[in-house]
């Protein structure tokens, strides 16, 4: 009777001691979660803080909305513009992709660098005047993606749509003075590889995927499906010894019908992100921009130059710490063979530089659970499910402060 009574009374202990974890952690989920948006120019992540991914991954092309370019000039759109395009698309976001009331819900922005000030102003007035959130962050979504690797210091390269981004990053601290940026970007590799394609299909090749050829998704879908980055060997400079396909691919499209891509069409458009347009000979393809805008306040040509220089920017005693914790983030991060060969590119940047080959040897990739496409989300993710972040209010937004920078 006494064993009996001792497994009993351990038994009742054991379940006592898990229905309290249980009761900490359902009154934790049950708490209402920070919505996190991450803006981009292509897709819109959005979703709830403490979860690995986001809910909905949103196409929306109504970001890339410009104001009147004059000579020489390109600015964004006005205040009033904005406040239209992100009515519409935050009432779309909180009520048709999450189905929650913004009332009683904190909003987490993953913010750009350097983002217009007219955009900032026209989304604190929608969500504060029009939903009436009760508190907003805004947090540099170049510096969330270090949230998953346990570590405040390191690099972050956004490979993204419109151009790429390296933004340095020291005990949680962005340096905003090691911010540089690359006119290379996914729309300007899928156009190069549209464009290209296109102009060698045939005329019933054409007709007969005509209804592909027009649809707005079918440079991204065929630079997905297609494009991979060749493979230098270290200390190669000749280019005719790098490793590619030979082969052309067929790509099947919609309704049976067919493309045929060549094998150089699938690598050379890559080539764009480690070779800028000067330096590609008198044969070099017409990677001229999208839009006005798509190379506008960007520093560099190729993406281990925008790196080189942001780490040139950081202090000396501060380099030796971000090389070792380097994330590669973005859409574009996602290309077959961009990863190892822009390690390769950078050590051998590295290398040539008298004051920077100690470094070359302290390269550090790190590699992530998530998806690179959302890893400025789930950082972001992270940071809403922490306590203590100081938040603007809709008091302060009353008040008439400043908005965070």
């Amino acid at each position: 009777k006494a064993a009996g009574e001792s497994r009993w009374s351990a038994a009742r202990q054991s379940v006592f001691a898990y229905r309290s974890l249980g009761g900490v952690g359902a009154s934790y989920f049950l708490e209402k979660q920070s919505v996190i948006i991450d803006f981009g120019a292509a897709y819109t992540k959005v979703g709830f803080a403490t979860e690995s991914r986001p809910r909905h991954i949103v196409p929306t092309p109504e970001l890339r909305v410009r104001g009147q370019s004059g000579k020489g000039l390109t600015k964004t759109a006005s205040e009033e513009q904005w406040v239209d395009v992100l009515d519409k698309l935050l009432h779309k976001l909180f009520f048709h992709y999450l189905s929650v009331s913004p009332k009683d819900r904190r909003v987490v922005i993953c913010d750009s660098i350097y983002s217009p000030v007219q955009f900032r102003n026209a989304l604190a007035t929608v969500l504060f005047k029009r939903f009436n959130v009760p508190s907003a962050s805004f947090v540099a979504d170049l510096v969330l993606p270090l949230y998953l690797t346990g570590l405040s210091s390191g690099i972050v390269v956004d490979c993204g749509f419109r151009s790429s981004r390296v933004l340095a990053t020291f005990a949680g601290v962005p340096l905003i003075s090691a911010y540089r940026t690359a006119t290379v970007g996914g729309q300007l590799v899928s156009s190069t590889l549209f464009k290209e394609v296109k102009a060698s299909l045939g005329r019933e090749v054409s007709a007969a995927t005509a209804n592909w050829l027009d649809s707005p998704g079918a440079p991204e879908d065929l630079m997905v499906r297609t494009s991979y980055v060749s493979f230098k060997p270290p200390g190669e400079t000749d280019p005719s010894k790098m490793l590619h396909s030979t082969e052309p691919l067929t790509l099947r499209v919609d309704k049976g019908g067919s493309v045929v891509v060549s094998a150089a069409s699938r690598w050379q458009p890559c080539e764009r992100f480690f070779t800028s347009p000067e330096g590609a000979g008198s044969g070099a393809r017409d990677y001229g921009p999208v839009d006005p805008g798509a190379c506008e306040g960007c520093h560099c040509d190729t993406l281990p130059e925008a790196f080189l220089q942001a780490l040139e920017a950081c202090p000396v005693d501060v380099c030796a710490a971000v090389v070792q914790n380097i994330v590669v983030v973005g859409g574009c991060a996602t290309i077959r063979g961009l990863l190892p060969r822009l390690a390769l590119e950078i050590h051998t940047a590295l290398k040539r530089i008298p004051k920077m080959a100690a470094l070359a040897d302290r390269l550090r990739f790190t590699p992530l659970d998530f998806s690179p496409v959302c890893a400025a989300w789930a950082g972001g993710a992270v940071f809403g499910s922490l306590e203590g972040a100081g938040d603007y209010t809709a008091a302060d937004f009353q008040a008439g402060k400043p908005l965070p920078d």
